[in-house]
């Protein structure tokens, strides 16, 4: 599955240990999140324009909360129930052999960290977050209070008052003031500067530079693969279809990720 000359790159790279690992929605596909734009996706039964945007959820909550909570429950029934698939599991063997230096995600599930990887930047946000409009400041949902949110807006999904009742229990007002929201990156939103900030700072000292699961085609991440090779980083991707930086790929690897990922590890195991 693993081209001889790739595994032997590999193995050398991977006894360096600068090595960073970018990541796209095809990391969580096998974990049962389907891609947001692929087929199955969220976006194929909700409006990317209404509820990927801050003024088109500012504008459902206000006219159609019965809409927004049908929403809410449809995207956290997914990913609460995704786990870690054997491709997180083995990023994550990885860092614990000093082979990875750190993640960099596009990704929102969190699966990264739960898998046991600790230096993650995560450029789109944590839909297990929530953050103050105003002051930024951040707090955690925890799985069970985000199943009590899915059940309680289950059970009152016809009514407008309970439901923006149960909404302002989990998305409360913060001591500032403002009013806390899910912590991820909208349509039309700038990426964290923190973590965009973070993500420069793991490419300026790596030397090889994973692809995986990431089609490239959003902006400004798929710069990133680019600063990286500039910089004199060797760039393996590592996807089941091509993607829109391929051909500037110095090695490529197809295949499912959580099997070509165990196999890269057991391969080059250094």
């Amino acid at each position: 599955m693993i081209p001889k000359e790739t595994a032997d790159y590999l193995r050398h790279a991977f006894k360096k240990g600068k090595v960073v690992c970018l990541t796209g929605a095809g990391i969580s596909v096998e974990s049962g999140i389907p891609a947001f734009r692929g087929k199955g996706g969220l976006w194929e039964r909700y409006d990317p324009q209404v509820y990927a945007n801050s003024q088109g959820l500012t504008a459902t909550l206000k006219m159609r909360p019965q809409d927004l909570g049908k929403f809410i429950i449809d995207f956290y029934s997914v990913i609460l129930k995704a786990r870690p698939n054997p491709a997180h599991l083995a990023l994550s063997e990885m860092e614990k052999k000093g082979i990875l230096s750190g993640i960099i995600t596009q990704n929102i599930d969190n699966l990264h960290g739960q898998a046991g990887n600790r230096n993650v930047v995560e450029l789109h946000g944590n839909a297990f977050r929530i953050r103050c409009m105003s002051c930024k400041k951040l707090m955690t949902l925890e799985k069970d209070r985000l199943q009590e949110m899915i059940e309680s807006l289950k059970g009152i999904r016809h009514s407008r008052i309970k439901l923006l009742k149960a909404l302002s229990r989990y998305f409360p007002r913060c001591n500032c003031g403002s009013r806390y929201r899910i912590d991820v990156v909208l349509f039309g939103e700038m990426l964290p500067q923190k973590e965009l900030a973070l993500a420069y700072k793991h490419l300026d000292n790596c030397e090889t530079l994973l692809i995986i699961g990431s089609s490239l085609v959003v902006y400004p991440v798929a710069t990133l693969p680019l600063y990286a090779k500039e910089k004199g980083a060797k760039l393996i991707e590592i996807n089941n279809e091509k993607s829109a930086l391929s051909d500037l790929c110095d090695y490529r690897i197809r295949g499912k990720v959580s099997e070509v990922l165990p196999e890269i590890l057991k391969t080059v195991d250094v």
